[in-house]
């Protein structure tokens, strides 16, 4: 699908010449930015389910509980795994 729309808006709209520097730049411009685009909204979307299920409170009362160095360990981890 991103490689086909890449081909759609490289090749037939702009027309422009397979195997050149500006028409594979383009190309893989629109098919990495469909890529990321489609990605960001999936991630979002997970974590905001997630999010709807564990409330910011849940989470600081589960960290609040544990040791003071274990619970920064453990927020940090959090937050590298889920940085949204």
């Amino acid at each position: 699908m991103f490689e086909w729309t890449g081909d759609l808006v490289a090749w037939k709209l702009l027309d422009l010449v397979p195997g050149t520097q500006l028409g594979e730049a383009v190309h893989y411009f629109v098919a990495d930015a469909l890529k990321i685009f489609v990605m960001l909204a999936l991630i979002i979307f997970l974590v905001a389910v997630i999010r709807s299920f564990f409330p910011p409170e849940k989470t600081r009362r589960i960290l609040s509980h544990r040791h003071h160095y274990l619970g920064n360990i453990a927020a940090a981890l959090l937050g590298v795994v889920t940085p949204f």
